[in-house]
């Protein structure tokens, strides 16, 4: 949903549009769920990481796609080798956590941390010394799926917990792709981690469609991306 460049006046009329806003301005974190393909959820991804033409830091982290596949989730214009861009490829964390684990410097969720420790530098190393300007720093993670296939509910929720609140620190925008349908019990299992949910699917000739649904506001209706 575009949020962007509403008077007060919009927002009285429209409670849930300028609670948006308000996420946005103040940092938020964002379950993406819907069953969809990969490209519905590139295009998404595209959207989420916000406007090539407005300054953005952005952070895409990789945890079941090829590195090679980073392009198609970046805004146009935007590439993986400019320098407000960083990229964090799970398959390397997982190597580094495993050698961890064979020295005894790691638990059972040794590489879930060292992939938050991934991304708290990656954050620190995109800010130039005077912080983030509201949503200025956009975090994707595709996908929660990959990591619910080796670790149990409660150990993500914590590594979750742990990153959207580092996201909420420096004002920015995190969304968190679970390719499940948006009613999937382990939808219902994450969705109190995170400010709002949005959903995605697929229908021809419409092509792909967003709703959000805010807790305490609602549901939005079903747009175009």
């Amino acid at each position: 949903m575009r949020v962007e460049g509403r008077s007060r006046g919009e927002e009285a009329v429209d409670p849930l549009r300028g609670e948006l806003m308000r996420l946005k301005e103040r940092g938020c974190n964002l379950l993406v769920t819907g069953a969809v393909s990969e490209s519905v959820t590139a295009r998404a991804t595209q959207r989420l990481l916000g406007s090539p033409v407005e300054e953005r830091k952005r952070l895409v982290t990789l945890t079941d796609t090829p590195t090679s596949a980073v392009d198609s989730r970046l805004p146009i214009g935007v590439s993986a080798d400019d320098a407000d861009v960083r990229v964090i490829e799970r398959q390397r964390v997982e190597r580094s956590a495993a050698e961890a684990v064979e020295r005894g410097d790691g638990g059972g969720d040794a590489e879930l941390r060292r992939l938050e420790g991934e991304i708290s530098r990656a954050i620190a190393s995109l800010d130039d010394g005077s912080g983030f300007g509201p949503a200025e720093l956009r975090l994707s993670v595709d996908s929660i799926g990959a990591l619910l296939e080796t670790y149990d509910a409660h150990r993500i929720r914590e590594f979750l917990q742990r990153v959207c609140d580092t996201v909420e620190d420096s004002n920015g925008m995190g969304h968190y792709h679970l390719p499940l349908s948006d009613d999937s019990r382990r939808v219902q299992q994450l969705e109190s981690v995170f400010d709002a949910r949005i959903e995605l699917r697929q229908r021809e000739p419409f092509g792909p469609e967003q709703r959000w649904h805010v807790p305490g506001y609602g549901t939005t209706g079903w747009i175009q991306i």
